[in-house]
């Protein structure tokens, strides 16, 4: 398997807790102690640059597979073939439904984002209220395309931080995919809250969670669509672009 593709395999949690690291979620990283200097040191979990850390006080950037080849004492195609047989991710979605009922409230903050109360109560938005892990964030309510209520995927008010369950991966799902007629036409979306503005303005849309990619199982979920628009943003080096024709259906960019 090449570097790349193997730094999207490896389940990155997974594969610190296989070399020994405690760690911390924060946002989209996790804290882990550098081997080095023994300070606290950050990796992405996913996205654009999903298994690459950094340690501020060494200032020195690092991968998942160096980490391993430090504290395994390995060669690097080893450490690599190690932590794909250790710590792939398995692309399981979540099976059982969410029994967590939480109260959304109508906020200021939705208003702000162009968006109406009665759009939001339907698609199960609000401000979280009590406690829990999404206590002062904006909480999406996500399905599976069968329309399985599945997890709850929050947005910290204002700064838009991330939060949401260990067992959730974005990369399985498709926001709203289970609304949605394959024969109409489907824009997809980065963003949350424009994908709610679409929708309101009376489209069909889907977001991928502000991954700055789409996963093999986001691509597989859109292949079924007829029509796909993306409101993309991003330059012609983002891998989207480079495989939106692996869809083989009509698409256009907005």
């Amino acid at each position: 398997m090449k570097y790349n593709e193997a730094m999207q395999t490896i389940d990155t949690e997974k594969a610190l807790a296989y070399l020994g690291f405690e760690v911390q979620r924060n946002g989209s990283y996790l804290d882990f102690p550098c081997p080095t200097c023994g300070n606290k040191s950050s990796i992405r979990y996913h996205g654009e640059k999903k298994n690459v850390s950094y340690c501020p006080n060494c200032k020195k950037g690092d991968n998942i597979i160096s980490l391993a080849v430090k504290v395994k004492q390995l060669e690097f195609q080893d450490a690599k073939n190690l932590l794909l047989e250790k710590a792939t991710f398995a692309d399981k979605p979540i099976e059982e439904e969410l029994n967590l009922t939480g109260q959304l409230e109508w906020c200021e903050f939705l208003e702000k984002e162009g968006l109406n109360m009665e759009l939001c109560q339907e698609m199960g938005v609000g401000k979280w209220k009590g406690k829990g892990i999404m206590a002062g964030h904006v909480a999406f309510t996500v399905h599976n395309e069968h329309g399985v209520k599945v997890a709850y995927y929050g947005l910290h008010i204002p700064e838009k931080r991330v939060k949401y369950p260990s067992n959730f991966n974005p990369e399985t799902y498709l926001y709203n995919i289970h609304n949605i007629n394959l024969h109409e036409e489907v824009w997809i979306t980065k963003d949350l809250f424009n994908c709610l503005r679409i929708i309101q303005s009376g489209k069909q849309s889907v977001c991928n969670f502000g991954l700055p990619y789409l996963s093999t199982r986001q691509y597989q979920l859109l292949s079924n669509c007829d029509r796909v628009v993306f409101d993309w943003s991003g330059d012609k080096r983002d891998v989207a672009y480079i495989n939106i024709a692996s869809l083989k259906t009509f698409y256009r960019f907005a």
